[in-house]
């Protein structure tokens, strides 16, 4: 039992995680949206977010699904949310950072806009 505690333990810590976050303030309305994996030896994947379903704890195991496409599909869900018809300013960045040295690496895909309703 505790093995299997252990490893539910492991395996959520290196699933990925898709999600997006909005902030109304001055009549203007952004939305952030980040889209992480976890990657062994920076090219086997592990674990990265869930992007038909962004906002939730789940994620795809031995996935790859961080890329810019997903983050678009990801803002889309998120004007569908706020009613918005259209996204302004859309900016996309990467970043990664390594864990235990070479053996795991997080790659993170970041999109922001302000939507316009």
């Amino acid at each position: 039992m505790r093995n299997l505690a252990l490893f539910a333990l492991l395996a959520a810590t290196i699933s990925g995680c898709a999600t997006y976050t909005t902030s109304s303030v001055g009549g203007r309305t952004t939305v952030d949206v980040q889209n992480t994996g976890w990657y062994l030896f920076s090219f086997i994947p592990l674990g990265s977010g869930d992007h038909d379903d962004p906002n939730t704890c789940g994620g795809k195991i031995f996935s790859n699904s961080v890329s810019l496409e997903n983050n678009m599909k990801i803002l889309k869900k998120a004007m569908i949310a706020e009613q918005a018809y259209k996204a302004e300013n859309v900016v996309s960045r990467w970043t990664d950072e390594r864990v235990f040295f070479i053996l795991l690496k997080r790659y993170a895909c970041h999109t922001s806009a302000e939507l316009i309703r």
